[in-house]
C-alpha cells in the first residue's frame, strides 16, 4: 500500500509538517540547558564571541563531539550571507531544519511500517499518532544531541529496512548512507550504543545479513566515526576521542552520579508523570504488549536494548529516552494492533479514545504556541532594544543573562552596559555616571517590580502576556506567579 495515494494520509503529513514549522516558530529556548551551553556557546566560543570561563565544565573535560557547533557554525556562515545576523534568527532556523528533519523521518518510517499493520484502523492510528502526539513536535524542533541522534539513526534504519529489496549502485548507496548517519550518531549520542545492540542483534541474527553488506555498513560508520574526529580537533585544537572522554569522565570517574541516582524503575515514573498521565499510562501499556507480542521486531529489539541500558545507569533523566520515541510509538501501536485482532473495539473503547485524543490536542496546541523557555522571548525584546540604541542594564546580585549557572554570550546584545549591583543605592550611581543618558532598563522575573527599584519611576516596557490579562489581578494571581517583566527605570 502507497499511503501516499491516499489522499487523507497526504493531508495529515502535510498538515504534521505545518505544525512542526509552527511549534519551530513558538519554541523559543531549550529544554534542558545542554541544549544551549553545550552548542550554541560552544559555537560562539568558535566565533570568539563566548569566553572560556563561561562554558560548561564539559568543555575543558573535552567530552564533548563539537559536530552540533561544527554545524552552527558553517550554517551562520551562510546565513550572513543572506544578512541573517540576528542569533534569535539563527536559533529559529536551527529549530525548523530539525522540525523539517523529524517530518522527513517520521515521513519515511510512516511509509515503510504503515502497511505491516493488520488493522486499518491501527494503520491510521500509527499515522496520527506519529505526527501529532503532543511531544512529537516539541522533541521534534529542538537542535539537541538527543533529537539529532534520533534522527540520523532511524533514518539509517528506514535505508537498512530497504537494503534487501535493492541491488547494485542504489545498494551501495543506501549502506553508505546508513553507515554515516550511525557514525555520526554514536559521537553525537554515546548511549546509543544501546541501540546499536539492538541494531545488531537484528542484523547478525533475525534479518541475517550477509557478511559482505554488514561488512560495509561498519566501514563506512568508521569513516563517519573519522570525520568526527577531525571536526573534534577543529574545535578542541588538539586530536581528542570524546566519546572515551565522556565514557571516562561520566561512568567511570562517576560524574553524572552527582546529579543524581534513581532505581531501575524509575522511567516508567517518570514516564507516567511526565507523559501526561492519562496519555502516557495506555500508551505504555501497549507498549509493553508489543515488546511481548513482537520481541524480534528491529524496533522492539532497539527499544529492549536501549531501555535496559538506561536502567542501569544511576543517573536519569527523561530526554535520555528521548532518541527512542520514534520505536515507542511504533511498537506500543503494534501492541494496539495485536489488541485489534483478537478484540472488538466497543463503544466504550470508543469514548475513551476521543477522551485522550482531546486531551492530546489540547496539550500540543499548547505546546506548539508557548516558548520552551519563557526567558528567550524577554532577551529577545533586549536585543532588540539595545540595537536601536546604546542600552544599561541593571540587575541585583547576578548578571540578567546568567542561565542556570554559566554566563549566555550567544543571545547578548554587543552595545549594552550590563551593570550588576549589590546594594539598591549603587542604583544612584549608575544614574550619575550615565552622561550620554543611555535608556536604563531592568529584567524582572516577576511583574511586580522588585523593592530595589522603589523610589523610581518604573515603565513596564514589555511582557509576553498582553495588558489586557494584566489589568485583570483577581484574587493577586500576578503577585503568585511567575510572570517575566522588562522595566525602564528613570531616576527619582
Amino acid at each position: 500500500m502507497n499511503i501516499l495515494s491516499n489522499k487523507t494520509y497526504r493531508n495529515w503529513l502535510l498538515l504534521g509538517l505545518l505544525v512542526q514549522v509552527i511549534t519551530a516558530w513558538f519554541s523559543v529556548g531549550y529544554f534542558h540547558p545542554d541544549e544551549h551551553f553545550q552548542i550554541l556557546e560552544f559555537y560562539n566560543y568558535k566565533r570568539g564571541l563566548s569566553p572560556v570561563a563561561d562554558l560548561p565544565w564539559e568543555f575543558t573535560a573535552q567530552c564533548r563531539t563539537a559536530l552540533q557547533p561544527f554545524i552552527v557554525y558553517w550554517f551562520s556562515r551562510i546565513a550572513e550571507l543572506v544578512g541573517v545576523t540576528s542569533p534569535f534568527t539563527l536559533a529559529f532556523l536551527l529549530r525548523l531544519s530539525m522540525g523539517v528533519l523529524t517530518w522527513f523521518t517520521t515521513c519515511r518510517l510512516i511509509m515503510l511500517l504503515t502497511p505491516g499493520f493488520k488493522s486499518p484502523i491501527t494503520a491510521k492510528l500509527f499515522v496520527a499518532v506519529s505526527m501529532y502526539l503532543w511531544f512529537v513536535p516539541y522533541i521534534g524542533v529542538r537542535f539537541s544531541a538527543e533529537t539529532i541522534a534520533a534522527n540520523f539513526f532511524f533514518l539509517a534504519i528506514s535505508m537498512m529496512l530497504q537494503i534487501k529489496e535493492l541491488a547494485g549502485t542504489k545498494r551501495l548507496l543506501f549502506l553508505f548512507l546508513s553507515g554515516l548517519l550511525l557514525g555520526f550518531t554514536l559521537f553525537l549520542r554515546l548511549q546509543m550504543g544501546f541501540a546499536f545492540l539492538g541494531l545488531a542483534v537484528w542484523v547478525l541474527f533475525v534479518s541475517k545479513w550477509s557478511f559482505r553488506d554488514w561488512f560495509l555498513l561498519a566501514f563506512f560508520a568508521v569513516i563517519a566515526m573519522g570525520l568526527s574526529v577531525v571536526v573534534d580537533h577543529w574545535f578542541y585544537g588538539n586530536w581528542v576521542l570524546t566519546p572515551l572522554n565522556y565514557f571516562n569522565v561520566n561512568i567511570i570517574q562517576h560524574v553524572a552520579a552527582k546529579f543524581g541516582v534513581d532505581p531501575w524503575w524509575y522511567y516508567f515514573v517518570l514516564f507516567i508523570k511526565l507523559g501526561i498521565a492519562p496519555i502516557s499510562v495506555p500508551l505504555l501499556v501497549l507498549f509493553l504488549i508489543g515488546v511481548w507480542k513482537k520481541t524480534l521486531n528491529l524496533f522492539t529489539l532497539v527499544s529492549i536494548t536501549f531501555c535496559v541500558g538506561h536502567f542501569l545507569i544511576g543517573h536519569k533523566e527523561m530526554r535520555f529516552l528521548f532518541p527512542a520515541s520514534y520505536a515507542f510509538i511504533y511498537v506500543a501501536c503494534l501492541g494496539l494492533d495485536y489488541l485489534c485482532s483478537i478484540y472488538t473495539i466497543k463503544k466504550g473503547y470508543k469514548i475513551v479514545f476521543k477522551v485522550l485524543a482531546g486531551v492530546n490536542i489540547a496539550v500540543l496546541v499548547f505546546k506548539m504556541f508557548t516558548p520552551a523557555e519563557e526567558v528567550m522571548k524577554y532577551y529577545e525584546f533586549i536585543y532588540n532594544y539595545a540595537n536601536l540604541q546604546p542600552t544599561t542594564i541593571v540587575s541585583f546580585d547576578k548578571s540578567p543573562f546568567k542561565m542556570d549557572v554559566i554566563e549566555t554570550n550567544f543571545y547578548k546584545p554587543k552595545n549594552i552596559n550590563i551593570q550588576v549591583l549589590h546594594q539598591p543605592a549603587e542604583l544612584a550611581e549608575v544614574f550619575k555616571n550615565n552622561i550620554a543618558g543611555k535608556p536604563i532598563i531592568y529584567l524582572s522575573n516577576n511583574i511586580i517590580p522588585p523593592k530595589e527599584l522603589d523610589g523610581y519611576r518604573i515603565e513596564r516596557i514589555y511582557c509576553q502576556f498582553p495588558d489586557w490579562v494584566l489589568k485583570v489581578n483577581v484574587n493577586h494571581w500576578q503577585e503568585r506567579s511567575y510572570i517575566w517583566a522588562v522595566f525602564r527605570v528613570y531616576p527619582k
